[in-house]
């Protein structure tokens, strides 16, 4: 008798910076409600940041919802900068970095995003800031060695002082460090090239381990997707590509017209999940 499988194809999350000022069992609590595979844990979350960012707590949260495990996070990025010239603002942030790896590891493994960093001053960037980000990768490099936890880089919205923005740039980072991932923004896929954002799609796609997924412009990033010409298209290239791994929805609550509720935050996150539900299975 044959039998039947059903095959993963892509685990549905979202990232728990859209609950901003929630506690974290309130975060996943709502990941959970709103249908989802995982959940992106952001260290910098502010109500798990400010009260010591006590691995106990998501511990906890894992056993009591095991649905979503293995989580991702994202390392702290807000006040830190890897390629700062400022060499103890430098240190801090792979030092953070770090942090988060071996956190990540402690829950069992995964996929910890991070970004490239940026030149401090506003300004082109430079060999000295090319530089800075090698020293960052080789102190991430040496932390993840061994451990359960894949590393990803996240490509970054044009700016002027801003690294890996084009495919060429990630790819040629991503060919430098054969142990590194990639993270691909979508929204800052869209901003950097409106008319093609899917180059990161057809360059990086061998190393692509995560997508934050969202609507993005020059003038606001982080939508919603489901309902949009972005969205139909951005399920149509996945499902061509037969992309296998995390996808995340990283929104932003501040770009909405009103101010959202708990339960209003679930429902558009229910949304997302409902519209991309079929890249689930193949």
């Amino acid at each position: 008798m044959k039998e039947n499988y059903l095959i993963t194809m892509i685990r549905l999350g979202a990232s728990s910076m859209f609950f901003h000022e929630y506690q974290p069992a309130e975060i996943f609590s709502a990941m959970y409600s709103a249908g989802l595979d995982h959940i992106e844990f952001w260290m910098e979350t502010p109500e798990f940041w400010m009260q010591g960012a006590d691995i106990s707590v998501l511990e906890n949260l894992i056993e009591q919802y095991p649905h979503l495990a293995p989580i991702a996070m994202h390392a702290p990025i807000f006040d830190l900068n890897p390629c700062s010239f400022n060499p103890g603002v430098a240190k801090l942030s792979a030092d953070y970095t770090c942090k988060t790896i071996e956190m990540l590891d402690q829950l069992g493994g995964g996929v910890v995003t991070i970004h490239p960093g940026k030149r401090t001053a506003k300004r082109p960037v430079g060999p000295l800031d090319r530089a800075r980000l090698t020293v960052y990768l080789d102190a991430v490099s040496k932390s993840a060695f061994g451990t359960g936890v894949t590393v990803a880089i996240e490509n970054m919205p044009p700016a002027v002082n801003a690294q890996l923005v084009t495919p060429d740039a990630v790819r040629d980072i991503l060919d430098e460090y054969a142990w590194l991932s990639f993270t691909w923004d979508y929204a800052h896929a869209q901003a950097a090239l409106p008319d093609d954002p899917f180059a990161f799609l057809r360059e990086c796609k061998d190393r692509m381990v995560n997508i934050h997924a969202s609507l993005g412009t020059a003038e606001m990033m982080h939508m919603p997707l489901s309902g949009t010409s972005a969205g139909e298209q951005l399920r149509y290239e996945l499902a061509a590509a037969k992309y296998s791994g995390l996808m995340t929805f990283e929104l932003e609550d501040l770009n909405f017209r009103k101010t959202l509720d708990y339960a209003e935050k679930t429902s558009v996150l229910a949304a997302e999940a409902a519209w991309f539900s079929g890249l689930r299975s193949i």
